[in-house]
């Protein structure tokens, strides 16, 4: 079980979790607030310390890790802390076995081959004849003492098993374990060799600072260039960012964070009190570098060559924190005075181009004010896509014109404030040459239309594939595609109903929270007045379900056709009907239950004492109604039917 607390801890950064429910400000390196188990409104006494993952009340002596304030917080047992925690942070619970105590032992085992391979090197860099070549190589480079030692940069001489034997003098490192490192390699001929000869060694540490893998440059003409650990128990390069144990602290107390794509890029920008870069491991950002940033900032600046290449990767990092930071779903006026939802990112993402033919670390040894004022100027998002995405289009020709509007309106609508847009139809018409009216008439005719449609409009308009789609969007998608099966299979709305009473008469002190109604399972505000519309009808819905949807008003008939025109593919059978209903329910109901647990969290924190006792009741109760709904439980409604029939 302690790995297991280890990677929860090691995904979790406590500031964040704690600022979800209690107000911080930075204080050093620490952060401070108001002790939420004790009442002051006076003097902030709870201390928060990133570099222990810990806090602590000067006040009423509570402390401990990201478990104890939960567990304290929401009144839970270490279980239930632990499955919340999980959960969140991803990490699969399983009972421990032998297997995984020898897998604890080996990561201990690899992360003290690495640190001892890492002091090697630093030696033969600063120390012996052998790392002269590298020593010139810095100084020319200008960079300093101190960065190589807050980085631990060093040398691994160009000799087939220099490594390999200090590892066996001094740990007795075995040639299979160093393999395990991603330091060795076996010859086919037998016998194993240094994997890094010759080359500049850039130690990788995690969140904790530990060594877990390297980048090794060549200085010579070996090829390749850069060469980083392989994929080993402790080291996978689409969860680690370079720099970002080093800069950590920067990132969060100064709000932002500039991704660059170089070892050096990195060492030198700290060097010169930009402490705030970090760099991906020779890979475009993945979904977890994403959700390391979001953790510890909401402006992220992408600082990239301004050429082709070096635009299509800002256009392949942009996609990925697009899709993978926090957002809000906030509610946008249409043209004909209706309202339609749009997702709105929770953070502000820049594009800074550099010059031709030049890096951040020329430009930061060259002039340091150049590269603070590069940032400074950084693109947002929209006008990076309006160069981008009409890159080597001929905007002087018709077809030129419509294909930069065609690549560009799904963004266009996706910005929810009307200024905004106006400027940026401005600019889209003044790069096209076009009158400004017409783009914006072009871009209201791709918009989501909110008026009416004939139910049989959308037939050929399937959703889209469920990995192409958002956490938020599949949650709209799926409460959608529930109401579509409630409104074309009355059968299924015996099944929701049985469900939600069983939920309340199984934890009745959710009573106090919710009624059981189909319509709290429903985010959107049309769904929620479908569904009540549908119902005041009658038990079975209307007798004509097509001419009903057309007498609703605009704003509610294309959205009901578009339901009762659902395209299932493949095409739903009758007997599949209830395992569909269930596999929509489950999830939708744990939302609820996720979105009420987020408010009573809130309430306990200023609720009085007399108040928190009955708080803390309905936490427990939440908490363990979230464990039974973790996976659906099968309606006795069809339960024959499910069982004889094969799928």
């Amino acid at each position: 079980m302690s790995n297991v607390t280890e990677q929860i801890k090691e995904r979790i950064d406590i500031v964040a979790f704690i600022t979800d429910f209690v107000p911080l400000r930075k204080a050093g390196r620490n952060w401070l607030g108001f002790c939420p188990f004790h009442p002051n409104t006076r003097t902030p006494a709870f201390t928060v310390f990133p570099d222990s993952q810990s806090y602590h009340c000067f006040g009423c002596k509570a402390s401990g890790t990201v478990f104890d304030f939960l567990m304290q917080r929401d009144g839970l047992s270490f279980t239930e802390a632990l499955e919340q925690l999980a959960a969140r942070a991803g990490v699969q619970l399983k009972p421990r076995t032998e297997q995984d105590e020898q897998e604890d032992a080996q990561r201990s085992r690899l992360l003290d081959i690495n640190a001892a391979a890492a002091r090697f090197w630093t030696h033969i860099l600063l120390r012996s004849p052998k790392g002269e070549a590298a020593r010139a190589y810095l100084e020319k480079r200008s960079i300093n003492q101190a960065m190589i030692e807050a980085f631990q940069i060093g040398f691994a001489p160009d000799d087939w098993s220099a490594t390999l034997s200090y590892l066996s003098d001094r740990l007795n490192v075995t040639p299979q374990e160093a393999e395990a490192a991603g330091l060795a390699l076996e010859r086919e001929s037998g016998g194993y060799y240094d994997r890094f000869r010759g080359r500049l060694m850039f130690p990788i540490h995690d969140a904790k600072g530990r060594i877990v893998g390297c980048g090794g440059r060549a200085l010579g003409d070996a090829m390749p260039k850069y060469m980083n650990t392989p994929q080993t128990l402790l080291f996978d390069k689409s969860h680690l960012l370079y720099g970002l144990h080093q800069g950590r602290d920067t990132i969060r107390s100064g709000d932002h964070v500039v991704v660059v794509e170089g070892y050096v890029d990195v060492v030198m920008a700290h060097q010169h009190g930009f402490r705030n870069v970090v760099a991906p491991m020779g890979t475009a950002l993945t979904d977890s570098h994403a959700a390391m940033l979001n953790k510890l900032t909401k402006r992220i600046t992408l600082a990239m060559d301004g050429d082709a290449a070096g635009q299509s990767a800002a256009l392949r990092g942009l996609e990925t924190l697009r899709e993978n930071l926090d957002s809000h779903v906030k509610p946008v006026p249409t043209a004909s005075g209706m309202l339609r939802w749009e997702r709105e990112l929770d953070a502000a993402i820049t594009i800074a181009l550099l010059p031709p033919g030049r890096d951040p670390d020329d430009i930061i040894r060259a002039d340091a004010d150049e590269w603070r004022a590069l940032v400074a100027k950084a693109q947002p998002l929209m006008d990076f896509y309006l160069t981008a995405l009409t890159r080597g289009l001929d905007l002087a020709s018709a077809k030129g014109k419509a294909a930069a509007v065609e690549r560009l309106a799904p963004l266009f609508n996706q910005i929810g404030d009307p200024v905004e847009r106006a400027h940026y139809s401005q600019k889209l018409a003044a790069l096209v040459g076009v009158e400004e009216r017409i783009i914006v008439d072009s871009l209201r005719n791709t918009a989501p239309r909110s008026g009416p449609a004939h139910p049989a409009s959308n037939r050929k308009a399937p959703p889209p594939p469920r990995a192409l789609l958002t956490q938020l969007e599949q949650e709209a998608q799926r409460e959608d595609y529930l109401l579509s099966l409630l409104l074309r299979f009355p059968t299924t709305q015996p099944i929701v109903a049985e469900q939600l009473r069983d939920d309340l008469a199984t934890a009745p002190a959710l009573r106090d929270l919710w009624s059981g109604e189909v319509s709290e399972l429903f985010d959107r505000i049309e769904n929620r007045v479908l569904w009540e519309a549908w119902r005041t009808v009658g038990p079975g819905g209307p007798p004509d379900p097509v001419r009903w949807a057309a007498d609703l008003p605009p704003e509610l008939a294309e959205h009901c056709a578009r339901l009762l025109n659902w395209p299932d593919d493949p095409p739903i059978r009758t007997y599949k009907v209830a395992h569909e209903t269930q596999e929509c329910l489950g999830p939708l109901r744990r939302r609820l239950a996720r979105r009420w647990n987020d408010r009573i969290g809130q309430l306990i924190v200023a609720a009085e004492a007399a108040e928190q006792e009955r708080l803390m009741e309905q936490a427990m109760a939440l908490n363990s109604y979230l464990r039974t709904t973790s996976e659906p439980r099968r309606s006795t409604y069809f339960q024959d039917t499910r069982d004889s029939l094969k799928y």
